[in-house]
């Protein structure tokens, strides 16, 4: 079975595959790059072996996603910058004791020999005769680790048919064309940067690469007419939609549209956009879906305020009796450890479908607040929240209390001063008074995020907790 890469240069070898800011790939250097690992790959990897793969290099997660299937074993993507403590629980949860990497950085020398085969990989000299292996549908391709915003990570084991089928129905919804150019400047070892090079992979694609992500650098892409569609958090995009208004540059026709997830991104920051010229398209995914479930079409100008689009052909979805939602198809993956995935994945994520078919988020399942004796859910809030002009980031927790089993409190960053608890309240107006705060923290930084730039709340719990609410 021919794999993705050797599919694409079949079709067209001159075609490009990546872009950086002072060099192009095609999918034919890709797959000579590509080759010159395998041989030596062939010599570390066990068949069906987990191997993680460390770097700071985006284009480098692009090469390995291909190279290590091809020598029989599963991808697995690691973030250079986490501590040597968290990549370690990580790893031993799926029994992966090889780590390859083409350069050394700074996890690396932190990393302890004895646990793990540290391997610095070498390319050799390429050749066409060299013998490659290519997974089957339903065979292991790589293992993602969900983002652990509010809970521990989960190991999830993608499949060649998650991915591809994947790709195929995004494609089918947002209709990227071959002049168009993907910028990846999100982490390639979560779903959401991931799913860009394996778009490109499978569907033929380009996509421009900036390893770090710089909303000065993404605004001049997008004005110099060298991207044409991005991936980005809401705390990615309302740095890009700052940077614009101060720039006061004009987006050029070429530029399609910003896909925006996870995290619910205000209709405030969409309505901005819109008055800089720019399309924001709501997306909701899962790293056990292999990225979108959901996702607003570009050809869709109907989308209700507060959806986040409809469900992707061939996913279904249901609700429980908590309105927590479900979802069914050939896109969700297994969670590492268990022989079968189930019928109906349990999202964690609270919603409801309108009767056009719109897709509504409406909080967490599991992050309910029982605050005297009322069930209250801190999305219904912060959505509320954010439209307050001055509020840059809000999040809303429950802390134990004597008196209330649980007290709302409420985390907000705003560069203005002296704001009051009863001030933001007062703008609450359309809630039940029994759903407001009852304790305001203000931080002037932004508030602290993980490595894809989504809110971290247990770092920010950890925080609130110091300041003894």
């Amino acid at each position: 079975m021919n794999s993705w890469i050797e599919k694409n240069i079949q079709i067209d070898n001159d075609r490009i595959a990546i872009k950086t800011f002072n060099k192009s790939y095609t999918f034919n250097d890709l797959h000579k790059i590509i080759y010159s690992f395998i041989d030596n790959l062939k010599t570390i990897i066990k068949p069906n072996e987990a191997v993680g793969f460390l770097s700071e290099d985006i284009c480098e997660y692009a090469i390995f996603t291909n190279a290590v299937p091809m020598a029989k074993g599963i991808f697995v993507p690691l973030n250079p910058y986490t501590t040597k403590d968290e990549l370690s629980k990580r790893l031993i949860q799926i029994n992966c004791k090889k780590i390859i990497f083409t350069k050394k950085i700074n996890l690396i020398d932190k990393l302890n020999n004895k646990e793990f085969d540290l391997i610095q990989i070498k390319k050799s000299s390429y050749s066409k005769n060299i013998k490659s292996f290519w997974p089957k549908k339903n065979d292991i391709h790589s293992i993602l680790f969900t983002s652990g915003t509010s809970r521990i990570p989960k190991p999830v084991q993608l499949s060649v048919n998650n991915i591809e089928t994947n790709c195929y129905m995004s494609q089918k919804n947002l209709k990227v064309s071959n002049e168009d150019i993907w910028l990846l400047c999100m982490p390639p070892f979560h779903a959401g940067g991931l799913s860009i090079i394996f778009r490109s992979m499978i569907l033929g694609t380009s996509f421009y690469v900036e390893n770090n992500f710089n909303s000065e650098k993404v605004v001049e892409l997008i004005i110099n007419g060298k991207v044409s569609i991005i991936s980005l958090v809401p705390t990615m995009l309302l740095k890009v939609l700052d940077r614009i208004e101060l720039s006061k540059q004009i987006i050029p026709d070429k530029f399609k549209f910003i896909l925006c997830g996870g995290a619910a991104v205000s209709e405030h920051l969409i309505s901005r956009a819109e008055k800089l010229g720019i399309k924001v398209l709501p997306t909701y995914g899962m790293t056990e879906t292999c990225s979108q479930i959901a996702t607003t079409s570009p050809e869709d100008h109907y989308r209700p305020k507060g959806s986040v689009g409809k469900s992707l052909s061939n996913i279904d979805i249901k609700f429980d009796k908590n309105n927590q939602i479900l979802v069914s198809g050939p896109t969700v993956a297994r969670y590492f450890g268990t022989k079968r995935r189930k019928k109906w994945l349990e999202t964690g994520d609270l919603g409801y479908i309108d009767k056009s078919g719109y897709l509504y988020l409406i909080g967490r399942f599991d992050e309910q607040i029982i605050s005297g004796g009322e069930n209250i859910n801190p999305t219904e809030i912060e959505s509320e929240i954010i439209k307050i002009p001055y509020i840059d980031e809000a999040v809303i927790f429950g802390i134990k209390d004597n008196y209330w089993g649980e007290k709302v409190v409420l985390a907000i960053s705003s560069k203005k001063k002296n704001i009051s608890l009863e001030h933001i309240n007062k703008k609450l107006k359309k809630l039940d008074s029994y759903k407001y705060p009852k304790k305001l923290i203000v931080f002037s930084d932004p508030l602290p995020k993980n490595n894809i730039g989504k809110i971290d709340k247990n770092k920010l719990k950890t925080k609130i907790a110091k300041c003894k609410v």
